[in-house]
């Protein structure tokens, strides 16, 4: 739990900055680690945030207290040829867990919805494991619903032929 009591009103949510770069990074590096997280399609690493940061600025948030990030939201904006279709797409959101359930999470996604809202997206998309209970039940408490299944597969190259030749060439 935090330190002091706290109310929500006593966030700061805001554009991230480049400042903010190092710490939003620590944060996600320990929520989603690569032995929780093992098969995301999509990993977390410094290139990942610093792409988005670079190409959808205005689509990344940290919740701030007292000068401390202790949350974010990251995504994006997706047009698509033909179609009068915006989406807003919301990639990542992280809450230290020591802030957890005081509606910093709510807070941002709320936030990330305005922002999509003034650029014109009609829908918004947030995707998560199948067995993160919290996050499902946040969301869908956030009024997101219709969840799809997506099959995510991998393969193993080490265990072909040409991928030992090649290695071994190397």
């Amino acid at each position: 739990m935090p330190s002091r009591s706290f109310s929500v009103d006593d966030l700061d949510i805001r554009e991230m900055e480049l400042e903010d770069l190092p710490a939003v990074f620590s944060l996600g590096e320990s929520l989603f680690t690569a032995d929780r997280w093992p098969t995301l399609y999509r990993t977390w690493d410094e290139y990942e945030l610093v792409g988005l940061f670079s190409s959808d600025s205005d689509f990344c948030f940290v919740a701030e207290l007292d000068g401390v990030v202790v949350g974010f939201a990251v995504g994006t904006l997706i047009e698509k040829r033909r179609s009068a279709w915006k989406y807003g797409w919301l990639l990542w959101l992280g809450t230290d867990p020591r802030y957890r359930r005081l509606g910093v999470a709510k807070r941002l996604v709320d936030r990330f919805t305005e922002q999509c809202i003034d650029e014109g997206a009609r829908m918004m998309l947030v995707d998560t494991a199948a067995d993160n209970r919290g996050a499902i039940r946040f969301f869908e408490k956030e009024g997101y619903g219709k969840a799809e299944q997506h099959l995510y597969m991998s393969k193993n190259l080490t265990n072909l032929p040409s991928y030992r030749r090649r290695r071994k060439d190397q």
